[in-house]
């Protein structure tokens, strides 16, 4: 692929401020890592069943018995994956549109915010049609005892905090994820005849990590492995080229956002500058992970706006 144009970063902060509000005494304070650590170290997790879906492996390698099924926030949560796996949130039978969806949640590679980011996404669009997929991508491995975990949590954000809000998390499951994604579009592609799947409208959204597993697919792809469109809620770029065939893509923050509220900014300004079609929704309030949770906010509509971006891009049937 000729990957003609960088990732470029100028200007994406004075584009924030502008998003976000206009002065600076009347924008009130970005919750930032700490604060993150904060409320996770107050919610610790709990031990949970798996959900009742049984899941697809994309690799031999590694053993779902590692799998560390908990709760956190209320919401199921996921981590020590050391096989990838599909899990299938299929539409009401004879209502799929051919529309495929990879949906890769985050956690910033150390668990997945399955329900959150994940399998509640998958349930709303499958209503609308969409075959979906939830992926759970390998991650960093952490201590099964709670306490210990939230250590290692702890440390990885103040890292965040100390290297930047937007800085790039750089570990061995970065890579990992990113091969599990384009293993996951590879899969869906060659099984789509057994889901009345269309070939050419399998696309990809990812949550914070996740969508930095997504963009990471989305400047990484074969043909077999190409998003036919991506959606990066919350989610950061790699320094990569755009590619001379890049998806359109669908990206949304909110301006609150003290852990990645800038990272979007610059993915638009680059599919924008490469003559690729994006779509940018910089919400007022909504903060970090604001996913499928309701926040009083129009953040809360996210879901809605990337079902109509879709329609109206043709991506799903009119």
């Amino acid at each position: 692929m000729d990957r003609s144009t960088p990732i470029r970063h100028a200007g994406a902060a004075a584009l924030m401020l502008l998003a976000a509000g206009a002065h600076a005494q009347d924008t009130p304070r970005k919750p930032g890592p700490d604060d993150f650590v904060r409320r996770a170290q107050a919610n610790p997790p709990r031990p949970a069943p798996a959900p009742s879906i049984q899941p697809i492996p994309l690799s031999a390698a590694g053993s779902c018995a590692t799998d560390m099924w908990e709760t956190m926030f209320g919401q199921t949560t996921l981590r020590n994956v050391t096989q990838p796996a599909l899990y299938p949130a299929l539409p009401p039978a004879g209502q799929a549109n051919g529309t495929a969806l990879v949906i890769a949640p985050g956690g910033a590679f150390l668990s997945l915010s399955f329900d959150n980011e994940g399998l509640l996404v998958a349930r709303r669009l499958a209503e609308r049609g969409v075959t979906c997929f939830v992926l759970a991508y390998r991650l960093d491995p952490t201590p099964q005892d709670p306490a210990a975990f939230m250590q290692v949590v702890a440390k990885r954000f103040g890292a965040i905090a100390q290297h930047g809000k937007d800085s790039t998390i750089d570990t061995p499951a970065v890579a990992q994820a990113q091969d599990d994604g384009l293993a996951a579009l590879r899969w869906v592609r060659a099984y789509a005849a057994d889901y009345g799947i269309d070939t050419k409208r399998i696309g990809m959204v990812g949550f914070s990590a996740g969508g930095r597993v997504t963009m990471n697919v989305a400047t990484a792809y074969d043909a077999a492995s190409r998003p036919d469109f991506i959606g990066v809620i919350y989610g950061s770029a790699p320094k990569r080229a755009v590619a001379s065939d890049a998806p359109p893509a669908f990206l949304a923050v909110a301006a609150d956002d003290g852990l990645r509220g800038q990272a979007s900014l610059p993915i638009f300004e680059d599919w924008r500058a490469a003559g690729k079609s994006a779509e940018l929704h910089v919400y007022a309030a909504g903060d970090h992970g604001f996913g499928m949770r309701r926040k009083g906010t129009t953040s809360d509509h996210w879901i809605e706006h990337f079902a109509q971006w879709m329609q109206a891009s043709k991506l799903v049937p009119q």
